[in-house]
């Protein structure tokens, strides 16, 4: 089995509606690597970040965590989680266009 280094996500929260950031892809487990939360305002903003395995329930691992403004925020409880195939992490931020994502993992296939 090959072990590949991966950036999972760059990109902006454009919404404030729950977004699907990443889900593994079939026949891969995805291990994180580095999970990072930028706040590109002047005002403190709060994102939610969420782990759900394929066939689970959905568990936060950070939850309304606010970033104060133009922090980068490294994501801890984000490192060394593994998703199976379908698993899937998913974020959630308070306003839209504030917050800058960006996820490493690597990919099991």
């Amino acid at each position: 089995m090959q072990r590949l280094p991966k950036q999972l996500l760059t990109a902006e929260i454009t919404t404030v509606a729950s977004v699907t950031a990443y889900t593994a892809p079939a026949n891969t487990v995805t291990t994180l690597s580095a999970c990072s939360v930028t706040n590109k305002t002047a005002t403190a903003r709060f994102v939610t970040i969420t782990i759900t395995p394929s066939a689970g329930t959905a568990r936060n691992i950070a939850y309304q965590r606010v970033v104060a403004p133009n922090e980068t925020f490294n994501v801890p409880g984000a490192i060394g989680q593994s998703l199976n195939a379908g698993g899937k992490i998913e974020f959630l931020a308070e306003t839209n266009t504030a917050l800058d994502l960006v996820l490493s993992g690597y990919e099991q296939v």
